[in-house]
């Protein structure tokens, strides 16, 4: 893989992008949800455990949300959440 160009903020991102979307979209839903999955139960562990929880979590939301609606809808109302708490600040 080429290392993304510092130049472009979302080069890198555009091409994992079309990169995700060229594969078996069966295929491709498995293999979001393995990962997503993974991290999830990964940030559930690492509340209880030294470490990034919430992070992880969220992270694995984003991957889940690369195909599952109901992930989407989670990260838009996160990043809703969001702008409203950086609004008062």
């Amino acid at each position: 893989m080429a290392i993304p160009d510092p130049g472009s903020d979302r080069g890198w991102i555009d091409k994992a992008h079309a990169f995700h979307k060229r594969q078996h979209p069966v295929v491709r839903r498995v293999v979001v949800a393995i990962i997503g999955g993974v991290l999830l139960l990964a940030g559930t562990a690492l509340l209880v455990l030294p470490g990034p929880g919430i992070v992880v979590i969220l992270a694995g939301i984003a991957v889940l949300s690369l195909e599952f609606e109901w992930a989407g809808r989670l990260v838009e109302r996160a990043r809703g959440l969001w702008h409203r708490i950086k609004s008062r600040f």
